[in-house]
């Protein structure tokens, strides 16, 4: 795209005002909202694509006032058509594909064309689609995250995960071989449990959605069993409410279970007699801490590693692969809240813009 065909005027995604769920927010499509000028150090991104993350859903309602109207979208991926000039520009020339996160100021992904520090581009296998590559960070980093967390500081051979069917659990299913770790995978359906056989998956517990005492017994029983088994020693929780406090039951003493979610949206339940007495801890894990763990000589060589490492598994099959769902900036609310209503696991929900 030459620099005289690109417009005055795009299209975002915001969150008008929050709600007290998802549901309830609410959001609009804003038109006619400038192009932002690139900076120096700075490039002009055209939007192809844009992954929709249960990560980001807590912020469109629980921000303070003064961030509404919220641009919508932390991650995706496009094409550079401006440059602002600038030594951290010159690794990429116009027409590049890149894959972009870290966004500021009042931008979102969910929007026909963003301005970003060139720091936060990553550059994009050339074989593989640039929309393909939407979800090149959230899930692959935090997949490689855990991994690194569980084997390295926690010198564990094995871990559990829970919602172990959604994309981000598929991909550790695929990578944790590579890694020499074995996943223990919790899911709640039988079909769920379906998706990751096919995956290679050996070790799944499926826990039902009943609340019976007994029934939550029976699967933490079979849980316990090959905790033991495989000598895992830590739990990664993304359920949280009454999940959090079955792992922490599970796992042996001093073992330790990291929350990294709230699907069920309700506070752990925590049985203090493991904290004190049989010294299990519970932690959060996060992915940007994860990240710059170390400072910057630790921070630099371990995003250099995994960026390699995201960039080989992205094409199709490949371990950091996504299967999508696309949807326009206008549904994408409504399809939001009816996959929330429903909780079917299927493709990661994309937004794609026109293609370039």
């Amino acid at each position: 795209m030459a620099a005289d065909d690109i417009p005055s005027t795009m299209k975002r995604l915001v969150v008008k005002e929050p709600g007290k769920d998802v549901a309830s927010c609410k959001i609009e499509v804003e038109t006619d909202v400038p192009v932002p000028e690139p900076r120096s150090g700075e490039v002009l991104i055209k939007v192809v694509a844009a992954p929709i993350n249960p990560s980001d859903y807590g912020e469109w309602y629980r921000s303070s006032p003064s961030k509404y109207p919220l641009a919508m979208g932390k991650e995706g991926c496009g094409i550079i058509i401006k440059s602002g000039g600038g030594l951290a520009t010159y690794r990429f020339s116009i027409g590049a594909k890149v894959g972009f996160v870290g966004l500021k100021g009042k931008q979102g992904s969910y929007s026909e064309y963003v301005t970003i520090a060139a720091t936060g581009c990553f550059p994009m296998p050339s074989d593989v689609s640039i929309e393909d590559c939407a979800s090149f960070f959230v899930n692959p980093y935090t997949a490689i995250g855990i991994i690194d967390t569980a084997k390295n500081k926690e010198g564990s051979p094995a871990f559990v995960h829970t919602a172990a069917a959604s994309q981000l659990g598929q991909m550790i299913v695929k990578l944790a071989p590579e890694e020499n770790v074995t996943v223990i995978n919790v899911v709640r359906r039988e079909e769920q449990a379906e998706i990751l056989k096919k995956l290679g998956a050996e070790h799944i517990v499926v826990t039902g959605s009943s609340t019976d005492d007994a029934d939550i017994a029976k699967w933490k029983e079979e849980l316990k069993a090959k905790i033991e088994e495989l000598g895992a020693t830590c739990a990664f929780d993304a359920v949280s409410g009454r999940m959090t406090g079955d792992l922490l039951d599970c796992v042996p003493p001093k073992g330790t279970v990291f929350t990294y979610g709230g699907l069920a949206g309700l506070a752990g339940n925590i049985n203090p007699v493991d904290l004190i007495y049989r010294e299990k801890k519970l932690k959060g894990f996060f992915l940007s801490s994860w990240i710059q763990d170390g400072g910057m000589l630790s921070m630099v060589p371990r995003m250099l590693k995994a960026s390699s490492k995201v960039n080989a598994g992205l094409g199709s099959g490949g371990w950091s692969s996504t299967q999508f769902e696309d949807t326009t900036l206008e549904k994408a609310h409504d399809v939001i809240v009816g996959l929330l209503g429903s909780s079917i696991t299927g493709k990661k929900l994309r937004i794609r813009f026109d293609q370039v």
